[in-house]
């Protein structure tokens, strides 16, 4: 897990389990104009979540290991923190095969490289 400072209005909390996928998506992020925090569970993300309030968003892999699953933490955050932007990525399924919360939205991973970015400047300006 790494830290974020929490009055950063661009942070990012990432949760991705695969080591190499997660620090591709951060760099990207990160060249982006995003600071990121990085977490390889959903208990990990969690906790950032918990301790970072102020992040803008929320980016998770649908299916990451921990006591819940992404689509499960994508739910929390959106009931818990409703102005953060939450995003969900997978490369084995799409926007259909969990519950995908209200306002949040999806990215199948071929798909993040020329995504993520430009709809996380858009999720977080209008505040979702």
């Amino acid at each position: 897990m790494t830290d974020i400072d929490p009055e950063q209005q661009r942070a990012v909390i990432l949760v991705e389990e695969e080591a190499d996928e997660r620090e591709a998506i951060a760099a990207l992020l990160i060249e982006a104009g995003f600071k990121v925090a990085q977490a390889a569970t959903t208990d990990e993300g969690l906790a950032l979540l918990t301790t970072h309030k102020a992040a803008a968003a929320l980016v998770t892999d649908a299916h990451v290991p921990g006591s819940i699953d992404g689509w499960e933490l994508a739910q929390e955050a959106r009931q818990r923190w409703p102005e953060m932007a939450v995003i969900l990525t997978s490369g084995h399924s799409d926007a259909t095969s969990g519950p995908l919360p209200d306002g949040a939205e999806f990215v199948l991973k071929p798909d993040i490289v020329g995504t993520l970015a430009p709809m996380l400047r858009r999720l977080t300006v209008s505040g979702r």
